[in-house]
């Protein structure tokens, strides 16, 4: 009997299992499982409380990607407040994603979230305008939505039409961008087309069940912390003010909106009972809630359910 050649086996084996891997066999893609135990292990253990520290952390982490993938900032000053635009390539096009960033409201990661934003607009054939609002707890509410409501009319003031703007953020930024909807409608201002929210934070009291229910296998986030944040962009203000929490609101007369969350992060009900208030008041809503997945999945650009939500972020860019 010939010897087996085991090292043939497992390149066989291995070859194979690639191959299922990159026609998405596998629920959850095996990238996907690789990043989340990475972060798992790397990630949330390391987190300091304080936010100086947090921001500094955050800061090291941004150090880590590589110069080639890094875009280069095109910085603008909206009447006083600080953004910069990202375009998909020299060409301008002649749609504007107007988006506010995530970061519990106490941090930021300019570097990170212009990349995403720079993969964002090439595959939506759009610019994206991303603001640089003010930070808590330098800056409590109502710092944050001031400076998105002054951005957002310096766009409407440089000629851009309602019908070319559309409206989205992830966690912080996403509940930020609703409050901004909500501001736009009861000042009677212009509203954009649409919205789109990635893992928008919309509750701050963390009311929701997924607060508790999924704190086990939630990688990224923990409501100790978040709490801690809210309490700190809140300021004076309560929890439950629509423009701080906006799942207290009332969305009649609010545009279409895509809302994407993972159904493995504690934020999971900001975006589920979001869904529904809004399609109980009448507003047009598309929600994908992908299995297994953590916050702000589509951020990360290496997995395949990352590519899949791109992709349908893209579709309604463009459809709206």
């Amino acid at each position: 009997m010939k010897q087996i050649k085991w090292r043939s086996v497992i390149f066989f084996l291995f070859g194979l299992v690639w191959g299922l891997e990159w026609t998405n066999v596998f629920k959850p893609s095996l990238r996907s499982r690789l990043m989340y135990g990475f972060l798992k292990f790397f990630y949330r253990t390391q987190i300091p409380d304080d936010i100086q520290e947090q921001r500094g952390y955050l800061d090291k982490m941004q150090d880590l990607v590589p110069s080639p993938l890094k875009v280069d900032p095109i910085e603008v000053i909206a009447d006083g407040v600080f953004c910069e635009w990202v375009l998909p390539a020299d060409s301008i096009p002649t749609q504007v994603v107007f988006y506010l960033h995530g970061g519990a409201y106490v941090t930021k990661m300019p570097l990170l979230h212009r990349t995403f934003l720079h993969k964002l607009a090439k595959e939506s054939k759009a610019q994206y305008l991303m603001v640089d609002y003010r930070l808590a707890p330098e800056f409590p509410f109502p710092a944050a939505l001031a400076d998105a409501l002054t951005a957002y009319q310096w766009l409407l003031k440089q000629g851009w039409e309602p019908n070319q703007i559309m409206v989205a953020g992830d966690s912080a930024g996403g509940g930020l961008a609703m409050a901004l909807l909500l501001a736009l409608r009861d000042m009677e201002l212009p509203m954009p087309v649409g919205a789109f929210l990635m893992s928008p934070w919309t509750d701050l009291t963390g009311s929701g069940p997924s607060i508790e229910g999924l704190a086990e296998v939630d990688v990224m986030l923990n409501w100790d912390n978040l709490q801690e944040c809210a309490r700190d962009y809140a300021g004076g203000e309560s929890l439950a003010h629509p423009w701080v929490s906006p799942i207290f609101g009332d969305f009649h007369g609010l545009p279409d909106t895509l809302i994407i969350v993972g159904d493995a992060e504690i934020l999971l009900d900001d975006s589920i009972r979001l869904a529904e208030k809004m399609l109980a008041d009448g507003v047009g809503v598309e929600l994908l809630v992908e299995p297994f997945m953590g916050h702000v999945y589509p951020a990360y650009a290496g997995i395949p359910e990352a590519q899949k939500a791109v992709k349908m972020i893209a579709d309604f860019v463009m459809k709206c």
